[in-house]
């Protein structure tokens, strides 16, 4: 069953109380992000061909893998066989973007190796160490196709774009005579989407062609590497594997960029770009005579042109940075849209200070080379948040009405968190413990926690009210930022386990008993907690912190508080399961049949940060009253 809250989804989460495993042990399930079809590479021809083959990940098994039979942290147990006969693996699952999943395991042959235990298995589970030490463990890299519902992949905006002249090699074992092409007419863009990549090869030492890459994804990996993931959405096998795993590095005073392909659809085989053949030209004179390959693609920017600007207005020194969406500098501001896949490079031309020193009109060209003015309000909410609009209207000319509030709209903006937040805090905005009943999902509990020493990360968790052990869901915020608008609190987080970016507003009706629901990617106004919300209430205080072994939940110890009376028609939520997580919003059916959305949930922080300027807004209130700070 499905209902709709406005423009949100929530599903029935009943049917995973008849997943419950019959011995009543603690069931295992995983992220709804981690759900759908994916393709890895299967084996390599002689002829150098990749073959894949498919996996699909449900809600709780990996099909040839095994059954979904425990997880710490990122670490997962599975199971294949019977209760008499049963076979157990462990393997390390990392979403690294929306669209790649990557699996480590500690054998190259993980598949006819298992062990006869849980204790086995999990005692054979790759170590933090291990994790660093590419020399033991095995890498499989997965591209999701379709999700769970059948559905295509959402697109993911390219980290690379703008137009760039081409320069393009390939040395390999596989050839006799390395590939080049550095004409000068050879270029790259992402026109009309920012979500490919186009290259059109021109006067080359091959005939004329034209590659697209669809990116599917891009991450920060081991060595601070930057890694990117693509599909070819040619069928020329000249063209290489379909799908594609690259690093590349960025010039930051010239703009130049280099990308090395792997040669197959793997990440690790990259590294074999610097085994070098004895008569290379790449060769430094102690070259290595065994297989190697080295494929290259430089990338030089073609400087944007401003004409008509001739002067430049400048930014506030506290939006330079990098942002979710927006990269910001002193006087230029480039904004990705992930609506549209258009990017937007916006110089500074006047702030417009009429009546309001928050708009700016600039002067803004795609990717494509459309030009326009248009006019910036931009709102500071807190150290590591800020919002903005772009005007409805824009001009061909200059032109300062279009900055009028006529093409505005105080109820929709672009809510945006800082990337680079680490040095300052925001505290959330609960302490302690909360517990819940899921609104209209009878037997499904949600706890609210705060890591008591570092107030700015919060856990959320699903669980089965009758089962403290039965837990369906766990999730880790990390809070950016806070600010209050209409008398209700906006949150705005980072979810640290898939990196995505979730708003929640909340009232509070006393100090143990709060209303919380989500509020989308960008703070949502107009959202009623209270009337659509879920009702926590507070059941442990925060105390002093004890040493906590498990380094995936919080390390604090809380005590008893009295239950608050009831809401009339809600039932206590004290019976709610399990320690700490974060998510609230729709589960999952038998067969993957769900759709996730997030409605309470929330993260901490580390004590030696400073915090933000902003934590006396970490509180929830109810309409019409003025916020206030509450502790455990």
């Amino acid at each position: 069953m499905v209902r709709r809250w406005g423009r949100f989804l929530f599903s029935h989460h009943s049917r995973y109380v008849s997943l419950r495993s019959a011995s009543g042990d603690a069931s295992c399930y995983f992220p709804f992000e981690f759900q759908g079809g994916y393709i890895t590479q299967n084996t390599v021809t002689p002829e150098g061909a990749v073959r894949y083959s498919r996996i699909n990940i449900t809600e709780n098994a990996i099909p040839l893998w095994g059954m979904c039979h425990k997880r710490r942290d990122n670490n997962v147990i599975l199971m294949t066989g019977s209760e008499e006969a049963s076979c157990y693996r462990c393997f390390h699952l990392k979403l690294v973007s929306k669209n790649v999943l990557r699996v480590l395991a500690a054998d190259k042959d993980y598949l006819s190796k298992c062990h006869t235990n849980e204790e086995k298995a999990l005692a054979s589970c790759l170590t933090d160490e291990d994790l660093l030490n590419e020399a033991k463990n095995t890498e499989i890299i997965l591209y999701k196709f379709h999700e769970w519902d059948g559905a295509e992949v959402r697109q993911e905006y390219c980290p690379i774009h703008g137009r760039y002249r081409m320069t393009y090699s390939v040395d390999s074992s596989d050839t006799t005579d390395g590939i080049e092409c550095d004409s000068v007419e050879s270029e790259v863009d992402n026109c009309p989407s920012g979500s490919a990549l186009n290259l059109r090869f021109r006067n080359c030492a091959f005939p004329d062609r034209e590659v697209t890459f669809e990116c599917l994804g891009h991450w920060r990996g081991f060595g601070n590497r930057n890694y990117l993931a693509l599909l070819s959405t040619g069928n020329e096998s000249h063209l290489g594997p379909k799908y594609r795993c690259a690093t590349y590095t960025e010039n930051p005073k010239t703009g130049e960029i280099e990308i090395s392909f792997s040669r197959d659809s793997t990440c690790r085989s990259i590294e074999r770009q610097y085994l070098r053949h004895p008569n290379s030209r790449y060769t430094n004179g102690n070259g290595i005579g065994s297989e190697y390959h080295h494929e290259v693609l430089t990338l030089r920017p073609i400087p944007l042109e401003f004409g008509p600007v001739t002067q430049y207005c400048s930014f506030p020194s506290w939006l330079i940075g990098r942002w979710e969406h927006v990269i910001v500098n002193q006087n230029q501001l480039i904004y990705k849209d992930h609506n549209t896949f258009k990017t937007y490079t916006m110089k500074c031309v006047k702030n417009y200070t009429n009546h309001d020193s928050n708009k700016y009109i600039v002067y803004s060209q795609t990717q494509c080379g459309e030009e326009m003015y248009q006019c910036l309000k931009i709102e500071r909410r807190d150290t590591n948040v800020f919002e903005f609009q772009i005007s409805s209207r824009q001009s061909a000319n200059y032109t300062a009405t279009i900055c009028n509030d006529f093409y505005f709209n105080d109820d929709r903006w672009l809510t945006q968190g800082r990337l680079d937040s680490n040095d300052i805090v925001s505290p959330c905005p609960i302490i302690g413990e909360f517990s819940g009943i899921i609104p209209d999902d009878e037997g499904l509990c949600a706890k609210l926690s705060s890591e008591c020493e570092s107030q700015d990360i919060m856990y959320y968790q699903i669980s089965a009210c009758d089962y403290m052990n039965e837990v369906y869901e766990e999730r880790e915020y990390r809070c950016l930022g806070q600010w209050t608008h209409r008398n209700i609190v906006y949150t705005y987080t980072q979810r640290r386990d898939v990196g995505t970016y979730e708003c929640f507003v909340g009232t509070m009706l006393s100090e143990r008993q709060i209303f919380i629901k989500e509020a989308g990617e960008h703070c949502q106004r107009d959202v009623n907690p209270h009337r659509f919300g879920m009702e926590l209430n507070k059941v442990a205080h925060c105390t002093q912190p004890e040493v906590f072994k498990s380094p995936g939940r919080p390390t604090h110890k809380y005590s008893d508080v009295p239950q608050p009376t009831q809401r009339p028609g809600l039932a206590n939520g004290g019976g709610g399961g399990g320690g700490a997580g974060g998510h609230t919003g729709i589960l999952a059916g038998t067969n993957g049949n769900h759709y996730h959305q997030t409605t309470y949930g929330f993260v901490i922080r580390n004590p030696s940060r400073k915090p933000s300027a902003s934590s006396s807004f970490s509180s929830f209130s109810p309409p019409g009253v003025a916020p206030s700070k509450y502790s455990g």
